[in-house]
Parts: structure tokens; C-alpha cells; sequence
């Protein structure tokens, strides 16, 4: 970049940069806009984006994004079934034969406390899996976060609500 006066800057171009000018280009009708390669529009869904804010993102047909998004939403899906079937230690009181899972904890909390509209998601960042859930408690609408490593099976609960549900006791 550089200013009126001839001083020149550097400025790193990230996809967000890189979708505002080609939004730019596109509207202004200087440039043809290129296909979205499938690869960074997997990429986007895989991070926890829509069809729909990876089209806008992206500068390209809803259609050609939704091409796409099948395998990652798949595959967001099975990473969710694997947190939820991660094995946990329980107290006592459970069973010996018995082996309880991460998905069966926790909905045992969401029912002790009469909550509703469970919905689940998860999505890829840097840092790794993200594994999320949605629910209302006491007309309280809350957000349990958690990160997730599907080769250990390992989660760790990243806010309170999750920190909650994590815990055992009421």
C-alpha cells in the first residue's frame, strides 16, 4: 500500500482481505471474478462457515459452493459422533460393566436441569477441533464449548457452560 505522500506499507492479504477485493473488483465489473477452487471452499465450511457466507466470502454462486460442502458437512457430523462417544469416568455409582460415554454424561446433566433445544455443531480452527453445543436452561439460552482431539479422545471444556457439564454431581 502506499499513502498520498509516496510512504509505502506492507499488508498481509488473509482470505477476508482477499473476498472484500474481489467483492470490490467484481461490483465495480473490472475484473472477472475466478472460480473459488473446491479446496478453499472446503476449507471455509470446515472452519464452521455457511454455504451462503462462504459464497458472499468468496465472490462465487451459492451453487458452486453447495457442490462442495457435502463430504465437509459429513465430516463435521462424524467428528461430533466421535466426541459424543468418547468414553468417561464416572463415580461409583455407575455400573462396573458399564462404560458411559462423553454424549450420555452430558445429556444426563441436560435432563437433570429440564433443558431444551439441544443442538450440537463442531468445526475446524488453527488451533484444532472445536466441538459446540447449543441449549436452553431455565429460558437461559447457553453455549458449551469444547476442543477435541479426535486421535486421542481426548475434550477439554474451553468456557463455563462446558466446564459445567464437564463436572460430576449436580
Amino acid at each position: 500500500l502506499a499513502t498520498e505522500s509516496g510512504q509505502r506499507f506492507s499488508l498481509a492479504i488473509d482470505d477476508v482481505l482477499l473476498g472484500e477485493i474481489r467483492r470490490a473488483r467484481s461490483a465495480s465489473g473490472t475484473v472477472a471474478r475466478p472460480a473459488a477452487s473446491p479446496k478453499d471452499i472446503q476449507a471455509h465450511i470446515r472452519s464452521g462457515m455457511s454455504a451462503a457466507d462462504v459464497a458472499d466470502l468468496l465472490g462465487v454462486e451459492l451453487d458452486h459452493v453447495t457442490r462442495f460442502e457435502g463430504p465437509v458437512l459429513a465430516d463435521r457430523e462424524h467428528v461430533i459422533g466421535q466426541a459424543l462417544a468418547v468414553p468417561v469416568l464416572i463415580g461409583s455409582e455407575v455400573e462396573p460393566d458399564a462404560q458411559p460415554t462423553f454424549g450420555t454424561a452430558v445429556r444426563d446433566k441436560l435432563s437433570d436441569v429440564g433443558a431444551s433445544a439441544e443442538r450440537w455443531a463442531s468445526w475446524k480452527d488453527e488451533s484444532g477441533w472445536i466441538i459446540k453445543l447449543e441449549f436452553t436452561a431455565n429460558e437461559v439460552a447457553h453455549d458449551a464449548r469444547w476442543s477435541f482431539d479426535p486421535r486421542r479422545s481426548v475434550l477439554s471444556p474451553l468456557n463455563s457452560d462446558a466446564t459445567q457439564l464437564s463436572r460430576q454431581g449436580s
